[in-house]
């Protein structure tokens, strides 16, 4: 009973305790909130994902009972099969369902603008009257029914975002060409929203416009009544098999099954995202571990004296323990909560950014799963626990007598031991990670196990070895940007030092955040200066054409066509590439519509390069490891959905070249896969990608320029680029995956700056007296501020500094590794480099806003009377 009653009173005294330092509460709770509340986003926002998804994916299927697919993806069906399957009992409507992604332009002022969908899907499609269609229902709101080639019907949305009216010409661009058509109605579809484009035209004309004429890819089935979805796959797969075998294994699914797979797929998509934006919670949430724990460290030492006078009532070590652990729970249970509802604003957050770029989806609403409530939850109050726990222990042990010294004790601890260890972690780490780039003969993944294990040891051991590490580094800092301040700079410097282990903890959130930036800039830097390098062996045309940056769309085959009649170009010759394998060689197929030497980069090893005749070339390397000699019929395959390959024809090695990673392993000529295109889903040409141009002397550079620009204007999607812009290009690629990257890295930065506030806030609490003091014999409230301020920026430039060492570190060791898999080259950005430090002083500054002013507004003799 005395237990229990004991029990209560410390519950009351913790309670109380929280209630009384309301400003030391909230500094802790926020530390919880922004790591839980990260992961409570990132679970509810693939959680609305995924409802939208699963809307979309019943509404697309919806009025679909069977679907009749290529047996391949990419390889193409007969379009007369259509006239069969309406013949087939059972089957009431057939419907051509292709999709074909074009570009969309519409002239404002004078010049062409393209229509941005910010990544969302621009298809055209056929057009069906509704009485004829399958699938969802699709009615004409304004306008009328396209018919002929010269006109479409586009969604509403899409019209009423882009400001698109009835009688408004656009031109379409696919990889065929461009076509001029006029708008002559707009039409509403349930499954409208974001920013998607869906042009509609009548399907005779989009037959003659947008597939070969021959082949198509899909047809959508609907049953008479009475039949079953499962009943008529049936018959028609029944049907096929014996009425044309010549198409192989025909794609035969309900409209239901259909659903399921892409319903599938998108779990798959979605769980990749879903544990990418986890783990970077997870990231913000083990610099927030930091910070609690440096939190709770600086409130077991201010209470001390709090601690030795329960002690001296009776109070037990656990007592005291079990109380400050209760507090961390009730932080820990709070923290949470908060972050879960942060979480729900983060994800509508998200969807107005989204919404912003006009690649919004259908917002289905927030979608709050079990999961997504516990797990954010359960995590922040161990996390906050286990932060708090070493700090409970000391409180638990402390002396009476000793705890009623003043000042912190903590800082008195001996440091050797915490050292001696962190100092063999980190050694341990750098030899795994020097074990993982010199065992060059052994596989990337287990080279990059060994670097990752590597990066741990490392990470650990710094924290561990740090605050020994801080004691002549940060007052080497300090007397640098203290130097201008006289002796508010010397003493700022004196008490960076003067508590290692909050010095290092509180720098070591600012580390980690910053080692990751460096690390994955490093990263950045280096892919670029690989495809830099390569592109600039591999292309030395005077112009390469391209499609979008995205790499997304084809530079379509009139802009080829064009080019070549140019006044002033020599040659011109495609790149692109096709499904197909050749000689059994599975490393990907490049295509070359033309010379391949127009590009400039490629060397002859052996017979002839030229491709003037049907045939194939090949690296050198391949070739000799494959046994190819110049001269030999090697086999062009297409592999099988369900494994085995089919052979199509067959193409003469005409010749081989030295390694080249822009062409790959081999190149085949279009004129030998021309006639075999309907088999790969090529239709009448083949996925252009890149068309290297090179001029015939007769003019300059920038003249040719010019008239390239004018041939390809009407091709709204193509680029003219030198080499190095066409490199450049490439870059850009990289750049945008790195600025998502840097975007969710700058939340672990965040929460380091906010422990850095947490830190130096506490700080002036503890140092009430010793400010007081420093009042009281005639510091002025500007050389407080300037004296808080030096602090912080000294600890932010330590930290910085220290992660810059590991990011660099890891990312070179990384690198090495990577060699293997086309980094060739290694690249420092120093320009980011240098700007992290300074932007860390910044911080610094920032961070030391609030506690700064806070502590020259202590009144000197109340705060020496404490």
């Amino acid at each position: 009973m005395a237990a229990r009653s004991s029990a209560a009173t410390m519950r009351r005294v913790s309670l109380r305790n929280l209630a009384a330092h309301k400003i030391r509460l909230v500094l802790t709770v926020l530390a919880v909130v922004l790591g839980t509340a990260f992961i409570a986003g990132s679970l509810m926002f693939t959680s609305s994902l995924q409802k939208t998804f699963d809307t979309l994916t019943e509404s697309t299927t919806r009025g679909i009972d069977v679907v009749v697919s290529a047996p391949q993806s990419g390889s193409s069906l007969p379009l007369d099969l259509g006239d069969d399957l309406a013949g087939i009992p059972g089957v009431d409507k057939v419907n051509l369902s292709d999709q074909v992604t074009v570009v969309v332009a519409t002239e404002k002022d004078g010049t062409q603008e393209t229509l941005q969908t910010g990544g969302a899907p621009a298809f055209a499609m056929p057009w069906y009257e509704p009485d004829d269609a399958v699938g969802p229902e699709t009615g004409i709101v304004d306008g009328t029914s396209p018919r002929g080639p010269d006109e479409v019907a586009v969604n509403s949305t899409a019209a009423e975002s882009h400001d698109l009216t009835v009688g408004q010409k656009l031109t379409v661009v696919d990889a065929s060409g461009s076509h001029p058509v006029t708008i002559s109605g707009i039409y509403d579809i349930d499954i409208d929203g974001g920013g998607f484009l869906g042009l509609m035209m009548d399907e005779p004309a989009f037959v003659d416009t947008f597939t070969d004429g021959s082949t198509g890819n899909e047809f959508s089935l609907a049953a008479t009544p009475g039949t079953s979805p499962d009943t008529l796959a049936s018959q028609v797969s029944d049907s096929l098999a014996a009425d044309h075998p010549e198409l192989g294994d025909v794609d035969v699914k309900t409209g239901a099954q259909v659903g399921e797979e892409q319903a599938a797929q998108i779990d798959e998509a979605l769980s990749f995202v879903n544990y990418f934006l986890i783990a970077f919670g997870l990231i913000a949430l083990v610099v927030g571990t930091f910070i609690i724990a440096n939190t709770f460290s600086m409130i077991v030492a201010q209470r001390m004296r709090e601690f030795a006078l329960l002690r001296s009532l009776g109070v037990a070590s656990r007592q005291l323990t079990v109380s400050v652990v209760f507090e961390a729970v009730i932080v820990g249970i709070v923290g949470s909560l908060l972050g879960v509802l942060a979480g729900i604003g983060l994800t509508q957050v998200i969807y107005a950014v989204i919404g912003s770029t006009g690649a919004g989806l259908p917002n289905t609403g927030v979608d709050i799963t079990v999961g997504s409530v516990l797990l954010p939850l359960v995590l922040g109050v161990i996390v906050t626990v286990l932060s708090a726990w070493a700090p409970a222990r000391r409180a638990g042990a402390v002396r009476p007598v000793e705890a009623m010294r003043s000042g912190d004790q903590s800082s008195r601890s001996p440091l050797r031991g915490r050292t001696t260890v962190g100092v063999v972690l980190f050694l341990l780490g750098v030899a795994a990670a020097l074990v993982g780039v010199l065992l060059s003969g052994s596989g990337t993944g287990p080279r990059a196990a060994l670097v990752g294990v590597g990066a741990l040891g490392v990470i650990l051991g710094t924290f561990l070895l740090s605050p020994a590490l801080s004691i002549p580094v940060v007052r080497g800092i300090g007397g640098v940007v203290g130097a201008p301040f006289g002796q508010v700079g010397r003493l700022a410097a004196t008490n960076s030092g003067r508590n290692p282990r909050r010095t290092a903890t509180t720098a070591f959130a600012l580390t980690l955040g910053v080692a990751l930036v460096a690390c994955i800039g490093m990263l950045g830097a280096s892919m670029k200066a690989s495809i830099s390098g390569f592109i600039g062996d591999s292309v030395q045309s005077d112009y390469v054409l391209s499609g979008p940056s995205n790499g997304a769309f084809p530079v379509p085959q009139s802009a080829l066509d064009a080019v070549r009649e140019v006044d002033g170009v020599e040659a011109a010759t495609g790149f692109g590439f096709l499904p197909v394998t050749v000689g059994g060689f599975s490393g990907g197929t490049g295509v070359i519509e033309g010379d391949p030497t127009v590009s400039g980069g490629l060397v002859a090893a052996e017979g002839d390069l030229s491709l003037d005749a049907p045939g194939v070339i090949a690296d050198e390397e391949v070739a000799a490891s494959e046994g190819w000699t110049v001269g030999d019929e090697l086999p062009l395959t297409v592999r099988m959905p369900d494994g085995p390959e089919r052979e199509i024809g067959e193409a003469t090695l005409q010749g081989t070249y030295e390694p080249n990673e822009l062409f790959g392993q081999h190149l085949v000529s279009w004129s030998a896969l021309e006639p075999l295109a309907a088999q790969v889903g090529g239709g009448a040409s083949a996925n252009i990608y890149a068309v290297f141009v090179n001029g015939d002397g007769s003019i300059d550079a920038d003249t040719l320029r010019d008239r390239l620009e004018e041939a390809t204007a009407d091709q709204i999607v193509v680029q003219v680029l030198t080499p190095e812009e066409y490199a450049g290009e490439q870059a850009v690629l990289i750049d945008q995956m790195l600025n998502v990257l840097y975007a969710l890295l700058a939340l672990a930065v965040i929460v380091a700056v906010l422990g850095i506030i947490n830190t130096l806030a506490l700080n002036v609490i503890e140092r009430r007296q010793e400010i007081g003091m420093l009042r009281a014999v005639g510091a002025l409230r500007g050389q407080v501020r300037r004296m808080i301020t030096l602090e912080a920026v000294q600890i932010s430039l330590y930290g910085a500094l220290v992660g810059v060492v590991i990011g660099l570190g890891l990312g070179w060791a990384f690198l090495e590794v990577l060699a293997g898999e086309g980094l060739t080259e290694t690249a420092v950005p120093w320009g980011q480099v240098v700007g992290m430090v300074v932007a860390s002083g910044v911080v610094g500054v920032v961070a030391a806003a609030w506690p700064a002013v806070k502590a020259s507004r202590v009144r000197p003799l109340e705060a020496i009377a404490d």
